[in-house]
């Protein structure tokens, strides 16, 4: 019965952490109107570490080991700079439609490089789960589908390949530290690099710093970025890579019906579609 309750709350975990993330993306597009992305993003890391550090003050005590810093070196790269900053490039050129079925394969990557880096072995179900899921993304966003550039979707695939990478890279080596100090220490090394990439990318207008915008970047930097990444590292940490990774998809679902919420936007019959299939792919994950 205990079991089955932290398993409940785990499953709530994902939500909460799902939802975070989604609320990101429409924010983002009104962020933008005020200053260009990268300094979205370093103004979201800024507020992360800020908040992370305010919260939780021990979490950046982990010892000198320079082996160990080296490790969260990467990771910060792979999972925030790299993933952050290669999608936010490939979006200048292409469509969200194809950006989201591009970034939202990182759920099949990863699997795919636990079956070689950590030796899972994936069960029919869970692969026939994110197989699913990732053809509910399709469908969701088919007729919508614009290709602009090559460039364009290269850097959304490294953005994918990044983060799955980084994931990959904290489940096998940083497995047994506290996920509370794996955070915040990705927030201390990107912090440096994201504000030398915002500063490269274009002039900050501190007129435009208002209310809006700081909002916003509060939000994106304390649920958005804070608490989601917790919550991911946290779940990563305790389950396998092939049994919770469908449940990503839930990204893209909750920003689909918040749109539709509150930027009415309309759902067609391929999105409800696609949104079964979603569901129907966790579902399949999650049979044993």
């Amino acid at each position: 019965m205990q079991d089955r309750m932290k398993e409940y709350r785990d499953v709530l975990l994902f939500l909460f952490m799902s939802l975070f993330w989604a609320i990101n993306y429409p924010l983002v597009k009104v962020a933008v109107v005020y200053q260009n992305e990268f300094y979205v993003i370093f103004f979201r890391i800024f507020f992360a570490l800020i908040f992370s550090l305010i919260l939780f003050p021990s979490s950046i005590k982990i010892g000198k080991s320079l082996k160990l810093h080296l490790k969260l070196f990467t990771i910060s790269m792979l999972n925030i700079v790299g993933f952050m900053e290669f999608w936010f490039i490939g979006e200048m050129t292409e469509s969200a439609s194809i950006s989201s079925i591009i970034i939202y394969s990182y759920p099949v990557i990863i699997v795919i490089l636990s079956m070689f880096f950590l030796k899972e072995k994936i069960k029919a179900l869970n692969l026939s789960g994110i197989f699913f899921g990732l053809l509910g993304i399709v469908l969701i966003f088919w007729e919508q589908i614009e290709i602009h550039s090559i460039s364009g979707l290269i850097f959304l695939f490294l953005s994918a390949l990044s983060w799955s990478f980084g994931t990959i890279i904290y489940k096998k080596y940083l497995n047994d530290l506290e996920p509370l100090k794996v955070n915040t220490m990705q927030f201390v090394y990107s912090l440096p690099v994201t504000f030398i990439i915002a500063i490269l990318s274009g002039p900050f207008f501190p007129s435009r710093f208002n209310i809006y915008f700081l909002g916003i970047t509060l939000y994106m930097g304390i649920l958005g970025t804070t608490i989601a990444y917790f919550i991911y590292l946290y779940l990563y940490r305790k389950y396998s890579v092939s049994s919770i990774s469908a449940f990503l998809f839930l990204v893209p679902t909750f920003t689909v019906i918040i749109s539709i919420l509150f930027l009415n936007e309309s759902l067609s019959f391929l999105s409800m579609i696609g949104l079964a299939f979603i569901m129907f792919g966790i579902y399949l994950s999650q049979r044993k």
